[in-house]
């Protein structure tokens, strides 16, 4: 059964004990908690919500704009929320493997998305007990020889759509994150037509509108792919929302871009905003950490943000407000 994780301040109000005796009780082992980064949580077990399982994937072409990063903190901000959430990680530098504290070396191409492009072959099982709750299908090096056979078959980049959905375990979960590689090629491609649209990270610089503007241009043509063989409407929205990053409101480039972003909402709407701040995401880098355990409360509120307007978008009646955080140990 999922879990959702309270901050400590917010179960004790809950319980309408003092925060003290909360700590007292889990000193005690009277209380179950966890602790992730800096902060404690108390999981609490949730129904299992009666959603269809939605795909979505991580897409730009331009590196550095936080897509993987943001792939790994909204996967556990959806999972602390009790969603149950998979990652799939489709490239080949595999950082999100990485990052989720699992060593790229030791994952075999059996484990990774290599096993349905090389064999085709079922999807393997998903590795478990990640922080959070989240589960992963990690990747390797060796996922860059899908960018060589991909295509040579026949509707080359369907595979990973076709043979996710048939999966046995598909509708265990509420969400799947796929976080692509930063480029167009074939393995890129193959993560986005898994999908039931993108979520895109885009920095708040003109490199990064530049690069908005090759993603609407290439979602245009994924649709076109998906319906001609009848798996999405020909109208179908496929950029889902954008997701401003390395926002630094007191530059004049950063205030212009921002701007630039709203104009966009036309193309997919826009979240709150995710600062420009690279000494806490290298902490959460270097401590296989997502953003929210890092201690930053200023990102850790913004992620959170971010997530309430992921989940109004993608299901407007579940949307409602996190706890803001837990309590800084």
């Amino acid at each position: 059964m999922p879990q959702k994780l309270i901050p400590l301040i917010e179960y004790a109000e809950q319980q309408g004990i003092p925060e003290s005796t909360l700590r007292w009780q889990i000193k005690q082992g009277l209380q179950t908690a966890v602790r992730h980064g800096r902060y404690w949580y108390i999981p609490v077990e949730v129904e299992k919500r009666s959603q269809d399982t939605q795909v979505f994937t991580l897409f730009t072409h331009a590196g550095g704009a936080g897509k993987t990063s943001l792939a790994r903190d909204l996967g556990f901000a959806l999972a602390s929320r009790g969603y149950r959430v998979l990652l799939i990680d489709a490239d080949p530098q595999a950082n999100l493997t990485a990052w989720l504290g699992v060593d790229p070396t030791s994952v075999s191409n059996q484990e990774t998305l290599l096993a349905v492009v090389e064999n085709d072959q079922l999807l393997p099982a998903p590795r478990t007990g990640l922080i959070g709750g989240l589960e992963l299908i990690p990747a390797n090096m060796n996922l860059a020889l899908a960018e060589v056979i991909i295509p040579s078959k026949t509707l080359g980049m369907l595979p990973l759509r076709t043979t996710l959905h048939d999966m046995e375990w598909f509708t265990h979960y509420d969400y799947i994150l796929i976080d692509s590689p930063p480029s167009l090629g074939p393995l890129a491609g193959m993560a986005a037509l898994a999908s039931h649209g993108l979520i895109v990270p885009v920095e708040t610089s003109a490199k990064g509108m530049q690069a908005l503007r090759g993603v609407v241009e290439i979602a245009r043509d994924y649709v076109k792919r998906l319906a001609s063989v009848r798996f999405l409407s020909p109208k179908t929205q496929f950029v889902r929302m954008l997701v401003p990053t390395k926002y630094d409101p007191r530059t004049n480039q950063d205030r212009q871009a921002q701007q630039l972003l709203e104009e966009a909402a036309r193309i997919a709407p826009v979240s709150p905003p995710l600062s420009y701040r690279p000494a806490p995401y290298k902490e959460a880098m270097d401590q296989c950490l997502p953003i929210q355990a890092v201690g930053d409360q200023k990102l850790l509120e913004e992620m959170e943000a971010v997530c309430t307007a992921f989940i109004r978008q993608t299901q407007p009646e579940a949307a409602s407000l996190s706890p803001q955080s837990g309590e800084v140990a």
